[in-house]
């Protein structure tokens, strides 16, 4: 198969959709009443790709419902595991899915219930070097993520393949929803200019609610449909912010910003992605390994003391290491929890990485 192609359940995606049965029409039968839907806009919705990338909060919560509305098929793109602090906001994860990929659960779940949406997990860091090959083939891109890198990363993408990109964020009881289809609109860098540092605020130092996690999910599905069955909708180059401490709910014209690099498709910052990050949650980073590795994840078993596992699975190995809990990856990523910077982070993974490898 060739790189950025999409398939569902390790199978290739089909270009042609078999017509919808009886049963397929009875289980939709509410939402194609809807006359703006009706079983014309199910048929698009049943054809449709979306990417969601970041599968939180806001992004599983999206996800479920993009699946409940019969979108066709759902990339679901994370590089986080399930940790006990997330299970508040996550809908579709349970304990039973502790320190397991975030997508994979989610997938899972989704297609135990949404018999009609294919899904495929990808437990992956996404950057500039990979952000073609996972999203070549999207019709849509829905911004789950929490770092500015990985939302640059989509914005350029977005813009220069001319794919509509949804942006949410959620943060304590506020949160944020637009939607940006250069050229017709602003971009996301218009909104927010390129920066090299992240905001200090995230949720782990302000917190966050389970409800305005839910509540932006919910929008991002309902607009990511009405963008595929090409409706109309006020956030459209508008940012609208949602207050649930009043409740208030405000709309923001987003202004052009004729210097933009990206909308003029002369960006003169290569967005630098460190091998380590921290994550949003318990002192977690994201450590990258600097060449290329392909792990047999099994063989950690003969290396790692029996007593120090906590989760295994086709995709993660979960052990701990002194105060630190590791999670690793097949391409030799590692999720190191109890780090309070990235450099720490790095040195826990170069004493990880001289152990398994």
């Amino acid at each position: 198969m060739l790189p950025g192609t999409w398939e569902a359940n390790s199978s290739d995606e089909p270009t042609i959709r078999p017509a919808m049965n009886a049963q397929m029409l009875s289980y939709f039968a509410r939402e194609t009443a809807v006359p703006e839907i009706g079983q014309a806009g199910l048929e698009k919705l049943q054809s449709a790709k979306v990417a969601v990338v970041g599968t939180g909060g806001v992004g599983s919560a999206a996800a479920y419902f993009l699946a409940s509305q019969g979108i066709g098929f759902l990339k679901l793109i994370d590089q986080d595991v399930v940790e006990e602090s997330n299970l508040h906001r996550l809908i579709g994860v349970d304990n039973e899915d502790l320190h397991l990929p975030k997508a994979e659960a989610l997938s899972r779940r989704l297609r135990s219930r949404q018999p009609w949406t294919r899904t495929k997990a990808v437990i992956e860091t996404l950057r500039t070097e990979n952000v073609t090959e996972l999203l070549i083939n999207a019709d849509l891109i829905l911004d789950g993520t929490d770092n500015l890198r990985a939302r640059y990363a989509l914005n350029r993408f977005a813009t220069e393949n001319h794919v509509p990109y949804l942006f949410t964020s959620a943060i304590a009881n506020q949160g944020h929803i637009s939607l940006f289809n250069p050229p017709s609109t602003p971009c996301l860098e218009c909104m927010i200019p390129y920066a090299e540092s992240e905001s200090l605020d995230s949720c782990e130092t302000v917190g966050v609610t389970a409800t305005i996690v839910g509540l932006i999910g919910t929008l991002a599905a309902s607009e990511a449909m009405k963008r595929l069955l090409a409706l109309p909708t006020a956030i459209l180059g508008q940012l609208l912010t949602v207050d649930l401490a009043g409740p208030d709910f405000l709309f923001t014209k987003i202004a052009r910003r004729k210097d933009c690099p990206v909308c003029s498709r002369s960006p003169s910052k290569t967005i630098h992605h460190d091998s380590a990050i921290m994550l949003c949650g318990d002192n977690v980073a994201n450590v990258l390994p600097e060449h290329d590795i392909a792990l047999d994840l099994q063989s950690l078993n003969t290396k790692i003391p029996k007593e120090s596992v906590v989760a295994t699975s086709e995709s993660v190995f979960v052990y701990t290491k002194q105060v630190h809990r590791v999670s690793v990856f097949k391409t030799g990523r590692l999720l190191i929890g109890n780090v309070r910077t990235e450099e720490a982070a790095r040195q826990v993974a170069r004493e990880v990485w001289k152990e398994i490898l």
